[in-house]
């Protein structure tokens, strides 16, 4: 569990990396958030380490299109997989 410092401070980081995108565009912003949720969680806690990997997630975002669906909205997994990438 994350402390209500770091909390905020992800909150901060995934508004600011996600800025720029429709509020409607829930798959783009959800792989963000959980790419700096996963770094947060490995201690990552430095706002511009974290900014850098939420715009490499939007990046990577905007690249797979529609494809984001298919992943899922707690792990960041393609759905159908296991977290260690396993076909389920």
């Amino acid at each position: 569990m994350l402390d209500a410092p770091t909390t905020a401070l992800l909150r901060v980081v995934l508004d600011e990396v996600c800025k720029d995108l429709s509020r409607y565009d829930t798959g783009a912003r959800t792989h963000v958030a959980s790419k700096i949720l996963e770094a947060a969680a490995t201690g990552e806690i430095r706002s511009d380490r974290l900014k850098q990997i939420g715009r490499d997630a939007l990046s990577k975002a905007r690249q797979s299109g529609n494809r984001l669906a298919e992943y899922d909205v707690v792990t960041g997994v393609p759905r159908g997989r296991s977290c260690s990438g396993r076909a389920m």
